[in-house]
């Protein structure tokens, strides 16, 4: 074992990659990361892949050991990339992508059915540019061969024909087909570092999808984990590798401030009889490989979200969040298990009537809160009346408004950070989205490189800000300068450290109070909502929910019992095991501070509202009653135009005794049964003050 201190540079950049990335992200939660072993060579295998550089940062925070990563070495090669590598101990991969290169010319098939194998070309130069146990590789993966001999400049023999259907149309076309030379690439270089760090008892990370990617499943593994594993223990028995699947799952990989969940699944051992397949070499240490490597995928598919398009991954979140696991609230780790259990189960069932017609009823309600402009956790938020959504819209302006202007200046201040990595991060998302063939919008590199923009431009821009502050000091009129004693008398490095301390405490608050702003920004429209179109379009949309709810909790508890045994004898909670946020700093404390002194005054503005409403209300009830029983009075106020039915205090009092849901749900069944019988009991007398109040507001 080599001296902690040769792991100081480690420790160091470690330290720094882990705050960086922790800011750009507002919550990062992991989930069994005690099944880590403590001690040992330990191999985790992280998919899928869509964060770029980001995603090694993640698993260092929270693997609670030094890890080493193989990188690829064309990103290695780079001045800081490679050296940001290279000080966290990274093993260079040398790929063939990385280092193919346009073949000269076009080919094509010589003779499609007698020879399939021979390729000649037009304006090719095979002697140069190619060489027997290379691949050509036709363009967008059309499809690939090895060279098993160049005969000439525009002739060669391929060890094996070319059979997918795109190959052959392009082969046999007029023009001929693009072609890719790929050369064979010696990695025993990387198996020795690779066995060599195992055989000290550290931890390697590698990402077996072979690179990065925005995609909603896993691509498919390369056999390099497999070999590794195998190998390292092939030539030391007594390793005791373990091999961690680990999965990564964002919520919004590519922006600032979104959240994401780690998950471990269970180690893996190497099982020896495959080690001793391993070793007869042959077709035996193929099958050994591919054996492992199926084990090893399907354990990924257990920490992983894995969906064949985006359209379905849409679906299956919006049914998970309509599911009710018995009224409890889970984490967001938990919500990400939760996930994955309804992918599992949407895939055994998707053919069934009732799993179909909850799917065409998902997309119905998702499509009607696309309309609205609302989502799907602001719904239960327009359940109000007009007095009440304008009184917390005028509150939540008002906070929106204290909120923005202490975030304005830092905002002002960073202006030109986000214009230019939103501008610069999706230009490198274009070109990389140019040179791939896995990728769909590219967003895997984006965060990547705002992070990278930004840690060259923030400090430069507070740096031009503290310099600009240093010459107007110098320059400006002492009335300018009052406002601080003795600033004049300030040496002009004090000033443009206080300056560049300034700026930075600027945009922390710009950070604390911006992101509270927007979240009262999102809130604000389905009180607008409740303001325009009144109550009742609200109420329709909650019921429509709370039916879609009822009905899809009805069937994932009739179906779950049957893929998941306990489903019905423990909790959901305990089901979907315990999980912790490791990134927890001031910034979050300070905005959950802010957030509960909002939410208390709201709090206390609504009971103040609601009182008010209670007692005009009431004695408009009773004005219209006396109507109706021939009273004659005169009406001392006119009811408004809009109708509203705010319980009674006896109601306000049941109401403290019983859940919410037992309230939605009786309330509804009390509207389609107004005139029945009442039975006895709390729910009894909520119902008797409901049609009475029915009945006042119908007078009125």
């Amino acid at each position: 074992m080599e001296p902690e201190e040769s792991y100081l540079i480690y420790d160091l950049f470690r330290a720094f990659w882990t705050r960086v990335v922790g800011l750009f992200f507002r919550e990062i939660a992991e989930r069994n990361a005690h099944l880590i072993p403590k001690t040992g060579p330990v191999m985790f295998v992280v998919a899928p892949h869509h964060n770029q550089f980001v995603d090694p940062v993640i698993l260092l925070m929270h693997a609670g050991r030094r890890v080493s990563y193989l990188a690829a070495a064309a990103s290695m090669r780079r001045l800081f990339i490679g050296f940001y590598g290279r000080c966290l101990r990274g093993i260079p991969v040398e790929r063939q992508q990385d280092l193919a290169r346009r073949g000269a010319g076009r080919i094509r098939l010589e003779d499609r059915y007698a020879e399939p194998t021979v390729i000649s070309g037009d304006g090719t130069r095979f002697t140069e540019q190619v060489e027997a146990g290379m691949k050509i590789v036709l363009a967008k993966g059309a499809g690939q061969a090895r060279v098993e001999a160049v005969e000439s400049d525009t002739r060669l023999r391929l060890g094996a024909e070319m059979k997918e259907l795109a190959a052959l149309e392009a082969l046999t076309s007029s023009e001929g087909a693009a072609y890719t030379v790929v050369p064979h690439v010696d990695q025993d270089e990387m198996y020795r570092a690779v066995y060599h760090r195992l055989n000290k008892g550290e931890c390697i990370g590698i990402f077996p999808e072979g690179g990065s990617h925005d995609r909603t499943e896993m691509l498919p593994l390369k056999a390099g984990v497999a070999i590794m594993a195998l190998g390292a223990t092939a030539a030391n028995a007594e390793l005791g590798l373990k091999i961690v699947p680990t999965g990564l799952n964002y919520f919004h990989p590519s922006k600032f401030r979104s959240r994401a969940v780690i998950d471990f699944g269970q180690p893996i051992d190497v099982p020896p009889e495959l080690v001793a397949q391993y070793q007869q070499g042959g077709s035996e240490r193929r099958e050994a490989c591919s054996e492992l490597l199926a084990t090893v995928s399907e354990g990924l598919k257990q920490v992983t979200l894995n969906t064949p398009d985006l359209e379905t991954l849409r679906l299956i979140q919006a049914g998970r969040r309509l599911y009710q696991p018995n009224l409890h609230s889970l984490t967001m780790a938990q919500q990400v298990e939760l996930t994955r259990r309804f992918i599992k189960g949407y895939d055994i069932y998707r053919d069934m009537p009732e799993v179909r017609d909850l799917r065409e009823r998902i997309e119905d309600y998702n499509t009607e809160l696309r309309y609205c402009g609302i989502r799907d956790h602001q719904v239960s938020s327009m359940q109000m009346g007009r007095a009440e959504a304008g009184a917390l819209f005028a509150w939540r302006l008002v906070w929106l408004l204290i909120m923005g202007l202490v975030a304005l200046p830092g905002t002002a201040l960073n202006t030109p950070v986000f214009v230019v990595t939103g501008v610069v991060s999706k230009r490198k998302a274009r070109a990389a989205l140019a040179a791939s063939t896995v990728k769909v919008r590219a967003r895997d590199v984006i965060a990547t490189w705002k992070i990278l923009i930004a840690l060259v431009l923030v400090p430069s821009l507070y740096s031009v800000y503290s310099v600009l502050a240093v010459v107007f000091v110098r320059r400006a009129p002492l009335w300018a300068t009052a406002a601080v004693s003795g600033l004049d008398q300030w040496s002009s490095l004090r000033i443009y450290v206080c300056a560049w301390a300034l700026a930075a405490f600027m945009s922390y608050a710009a950070l604390v109070f911006g992101e509270q702003a927007i979240d009262i920004v999102k809130s604000i429209r389905p009180l607008f909502l409740s303001l325009v179109l009144g109550k009742e379009h609200g109420e329709r949309l909650v019921l429509e929910r709370q039916e879609l709810s009822d009905d899809i909790t009805d069937l994932v508890n009739e179906l779950a019992p049957k893929i998941y045994p306990e489903f019905l004898k423990t909790r959901i909670k305990d089901q979907l095991g315990e999980s912790r946020t490791t990134h927890a700093n001031i910034i979050n404390e300070s905005a959950h501070a802010f957030h509960r002194r909002m939410r208390s005054g709201e709090q206390a503005l609504r009971q103040r509202l609601g009182g008010a409403i209670v007692g005009a209300d009431d004695g408009a009830a009773d004005d219209g009653a006396a109507d109706d029983n021939g009273g004659g009075g005169s009406k001392t106020a006119r009811r408004s135009k809009y109708r509203f039915s705010p319980p009674t205090p006896r109601t306000m009092a049941t109401l403290n005794s019983i859940s919410p849901l037992e309230f939605l749900t009786s309330a509804n069944s009390t509207a389609a049964s107004a005139g029945a019988a009442k039975s006895g009991g709390a729910m009894a007398g909520l119902r008797s003050d409901a049609a009475r109040q029915s009945s006042a507001d119908d007078g009125g």
